[in-house]
């Protein structure tokens, strides 16, 4: 089962991933995809309903959610994805380049906080080279958290960048899903090119804004 941690959709105002081709290149692929939009819970057939949450101290992501999470405060928000048996993903933590990167705020480290992640992202696509990945996957294996992986696809051709192959688990069981991650042997990945994150994400904002989609 192959699944990718980090997709967007047209819903966020930074992607132009339609919903029927994200399916259709998905269901293509066979790769399972954890929405992640911005701040909005997409809940899709083919997907795993997640979100990505901007927080006072930085962005994570919700994976599992049934509602969508409104909650500013950090710690506030992680405890309403757990109150619905959601799952805690770190996506770029360390990529300074993102102002919303949980780097950039006095939070990585914090013990209460570290209690609450059950997985992080060592590999995401869109990263513009891979010292943010090494430096993610540093940071998990120094506190012993579950590892993933993220295309962050936020355009059709992004979509399996990252990948990870899982044994099979109910897609509505978040344990059987890091039961599964536990024995996961097989990460595929590869940085983008650079142009989908420097030149097309600021057409797609454009776009979006003069479609008002």
């Amino acid at each position: 089962m192959k699944i990718d941690m980090h997709v967007h959709t047209i819903n966020s105002r930074c992607s132009i991933n339609p919903i029927k081709l994200l399916k259709k290149i998905c269901n293509l692929k066979k790769i399972t995809p954890i929405t992640a939009d911005h701040n909005v819970l997409t809940k899709l057939d083919f997907a795993i309903a997640g979100e990505e949450i901007a927080t006072n101290r930085g962005e994570f992501i919700g994976a599992f959610l049934t509602e969508q999470i409104n909650e500013k405060d950090i710690f506030e928000a992680m405890d309403k994805v757990k109150e619905q048996g959601g799952i805690i993903y770190l996506p770029h933590p360390f990529d300074q380049r993102r102002r919303r990167a949980l780097c950039r705020f006095d939070i990585l480290h914090d013990k209460e906080f570290i209690k609450k992640i059950d997985i992080v992202e060592i590999f995401n696509s869109r990263c513009l080279n891979n010292h943010p990945n090494n430096e993610a996957e540093e940071y998990a294996e120094k506190y012993n958290i579950l590892k993933g992986v993220g295309s962050d696809s936020h355009f059709p051709w992004e979509i399996g960048n990252s990948y990870m192959e899982l044994d099979e688990f109910d897609k509505d069981n978040p344990k059987e899903f890091l039961k599964s991650l536990k024995n996961a042997n097989k990460f595929h990945v590869k940085l983008g090119a650079p142009a989908n994150i420097l030149l097309y994400s600021k057409i797609s904002k454009k776009i979006h804004k003069i479609a008002k989609f």
